[in-house]
């Protein structure tokens, strides 16, 4: 396999962007993830002999760049700024489990490196899961969210095993065209064939009948640019809330559930049931009883005398109090708030500043998507709400909002923690009418495969829907609609191997990606010397 042309390396380059764009949701044509990288190996191996390592490093940086552009260019959106700079460095960041695996080739010969290579890509995964600039969304094993029947194993694997697959049908093909030796189409159609059989025996299956609740599903379509944080419209959007809830709420609802901070009136944590949105709630429940509210709400806390403020807290000019801001989940019955989550897994550079303990004086610079500025406070850990029900059922509801519904793992948290029925709360109405939102939507169908748990999703707009745990869709809502509608779901407290083991396979990757590539540079330093 030869590529002479300096033209035919350039249209290389560009064939992975554009396989991205057509593999990637909302798009159906997630096959094409199997001959995603092989351009890239193919280039590499053409630079092989001639040592031009950095006219590779540029053709690679450019077609991940692209690539990263043709997926989630609509970021731009709701951030020029942020978004050039997600764009630029998380290319960067992909550049360098390949640029590994060309170190590693270099000293150990392809057919090694080859092996190699899905690890050191399974650990700049798992890794970037789990620092400040955390940024999994295009993790490979989420291209697979719009084709979930193909990715019913996923409860034993999460996303990382979508991202093995992808790899190891790369390689197969890669080594296909390098040799023409035919034995490599065995491989590739075992490789892919496999996974699909097991997907469908698993999807066959039934899962355990347990308990159900019956909930009512608020989208309110407010324009979070021009009306949703106007002061003046605040205790007016609730009560167009409670308004469409009244429609659909009969004697046998359990849970009213409205999206990522439907309640804008910015609320003092430690006087939280005096203020008015909530005074109307309580009020909605007490006329109908038994139902509860789970509501996204933008909440403030103030640190008593003594107590140490966090890394993101506040400071009030000419007070010295300090007080830290918080993306919350709120539970609400008649008698007031019952429940408090604070969104754990914040959106670096959008609600936090990242490493804001090192970086504080740029704190201000973190960009406003909540109707407050600066870098938001944050939960240490996954809180589920106990939600009183009828008929003796016990509903434990996970309040994920917005982005901690694509950050796998940590949802087990709140399964691990007894959660039997997951809700996704978001606003996702920043992105506009882009592929944004329905990429949001799409991701939330492995969660449900992952944990075989229900997924019912309350977006401000975008889509709003309930998730069955096989990844299918039930009552989706159009965009930029306002819509409500009844659901009802079986609460399901089975755990999957997922749920108990979380991402062992990158854990796995790690370790072998160290002792590989330390083993390489002593192999090198030995053939040196």
């Amino acid at each position: 396999m030869t590529i002479n042309s300096r033209t035919m390396r350039w249209i290389l380059v560009f064939l992975v962007p554009l396989l991205g764009w057509l593999a990637w949701p909302p798009m159906l044509f997630s096959p094409l993830l199997f001959f995603l990288f092989v351009p890239i190996l193919m280039l590499d191996y053409q630079h092989e002999s001639k040592g031009k390592t950095g006219i590779f490093f540029v053709q690679l940086y450019i077609a991940l760049l692209l690539f990263n552009t043709a997926t989630t260019w609509w970021v731009w959106n709701a951030s020029p700024g942020g978004s050039i700079f997600m764009l630029l460095a998380n290319s960067l960041l992909m550049t360098l489990p390949v640029m590994g695996y060309r170190f590693t080739r270099q000293v150990l010969g392809i057919s090694r490196a080859l092996l190699v290579l899905p690890m050191y890509w399974l650990s700049y995964e798992f890794l970037h899961h789990r620092w400040d600039l955390a940024y999994p969304w295009l993790t490979l094993g989420n291209a697979f969210a719009a084709t979930p029947d193909a990715v019913q194993w996923y409860e034993f694997t999460g996303v990382l095993g979508g991202s093995l697959w992808i790899w190891g049908g790369n390689l197969f093909i890669f080594q296909l065209l390098r040799s023409g030796n035919l034995k490599y189409s065995r491989l590739v159609f075992g490789w892919l064939i496999i996974p699909i059989i097991a997907s469908v025996w698993l999807k066959n299956r039934s899962l355990p009948e347990e308990q159900s609740v019956n909930l009512v599903v608020i989208q309110p379509n407010i324009d979070p640019y021009n009306d949703k944080f106007q002061a003046h419209l605040q205790v007016e959007h609730v009560r167009q809330f409670l308004r469409m809830a009244d429609s659909l709420c009969t004697d046998s609802s359990d849970l009213i559930v409205l999206p990522e901070t439907a309640i804008v009136e910015y609320l003092d944590e430690d006087e939280i049931n005096d203020f008015t949105s909530i005074h109307l709630m309580r009020e909605f429940c007490g006329e109908h009883p038994g139902t509860s509210i789970l509501t996204g709400a933008s909440t403030y806390r103030w640190y008593r005398e003594g107590e140490t403020p966090s890394v993101t807290a506040r400071q009030v000019e000419n007070v010295g109090r300090f007080y830290d801001s918080y993306n919350t989940a709120l539970l609400i019955d008649s008698n007031g708030v019952q429940h408090i989550y604070h969104k754990s897994r914040l959106v670096p550079g959008v609600e936090r500043m990242p490493y804001p303990g090192f970086f504080q004086l740029l704190t201000p610079l973190a960009i406003d998507m909540g109707g407050i500025s600066g870098s938001l406070g944050s939960d240490d850990q996954a809180t589920n709400f106990e939600v009183p029900v009828r008929d003796s059922a016990r509903l434990v509801a996970a309040p994920l909002i917005c982005y901690e519904s694509i950050f796998g793992e940590y949802v087990g948290d709140f399964v691990r923690t007894h959660s039997n029925l997951l809700f996704v709360i978001t606003n996702d109405g920043w992105w506009g009418n882009t592929p944004g939102y329905r990429q949001h939507m799409h991701y939330a169908r492995l969660r449900a495969i992952e944990y075989r748990r229900f997924v019912v999703r309350s977006a401000n707009t975008g889509v709003s829907c309930v998730i069955d745990p096989f990844g299918g869709i039930d009552q989706p809502t159009n965009w930029w609609e306002p819509a409500a509608f009844h659901a009802r779901c079986n609460l399901i407290s089975k755990s999957t191997y997922y749920a108990r083991n979380g991402d062992y396979l990158g854990r796995i990757a790690v370790f072998l990606s160290l002792f590989f590539f330390l083993s390489v540079l002593v192999k090198r330093r030995l053939s040196v010397s």
